[in-house]
């Protein structure tokens, strides 16, 4: 069962952000400066530094199946798009960039923490607190040798794209529209485009109606 789990990852993200995947076949991974999290912040920088590289880049995906909590933390109102990546196919396009890699984030507590050696300094990049881990992250990571880089284009093939779930709380007639743009994107074409039901389902509503009707 965990196997199937991890069969996909997802990427919640913006509007904007999934058009230029989809158009130009590429994610772009960014610094991690400007993250909520000061820790993650803190983590990679000390990472940097032991790396002795000039800059580290991520992107941060999703093992976890849709959840109401990455739609509301991870998107933009109700323009959040999901783009559901088959791992394997993906991570073939992502080994082929030179000191990139990806690896699932470990969530420890902070006396597990403290009790790692200087050994595991390489998990740097990889750890959060306890608190985060109904996020079950899998995380893109870039080193490389220029300092100071903000963001770095990676390319990708379109066929990783295992569908597109669009946000639960877009318009219909805002997600056709999206639909109809989305699959004159080249190679998009075949594509899955959804509509998330996680917030409005009518087979959960019908089954909900069924116990006061019976």
């Amino acid at each position: 069962m965990a196997r199937n789990l991890e069969k996909f990852v997802r990427r919640y993200t913006t509007l904007s952000s999934a058009l230029d995947t989809l158009a130009q076949q590429r994610l772009v991974l960014l610094s991690p400066s400007k993250w909520d999290d000061l820790n993650d912040v803190r983590f990679m920088e000390l990472y940097r530094s032991h790396a002795q590289v000039g800059s580290v880049l991520a992107l941060c995906c999703t093992l976890a199946t849709e959840t109401y909590h990455h739609w509301r933390v991870f998107t933009q109102g109700m323009e959040g798009i999901c783009l559901e990546f088959e791992r394997s196919l993906l991570e073939s396009d992502l080994y082929a960039v030179p000191g990139l890699e990806t690896r699932k984030v470990d969530y420890l507590k902070v006396s597990d923490l403290e009790g790692l050696s200087p050994a595991n300094a390489h998990r740097l990049p990889y750890v959060k607190r306890e608190g985060f881990s109904d996020e079950r992250e899998w995380r893109i990571l870039l080193t490389c040798n220029e300092d100071a880089v903000m963001a770095k284009p990676v390319p990708i093939n379109l066929r990783s794209i295992n569908r597109i779930l669009l946000n639960p709380w877009m318009p219909s007639a805002l997600a056709d529209n999206l639909r109809a743009i989305i699959r004159n994107i080249p190679g998009c074409r075949s594509i899955k485009v959804e509509a998330s039901r996680l917030t409005n389902s009518e087979r959960w509503k019908s089954a909900g109606k069924a116990l006061v009707t019976r």
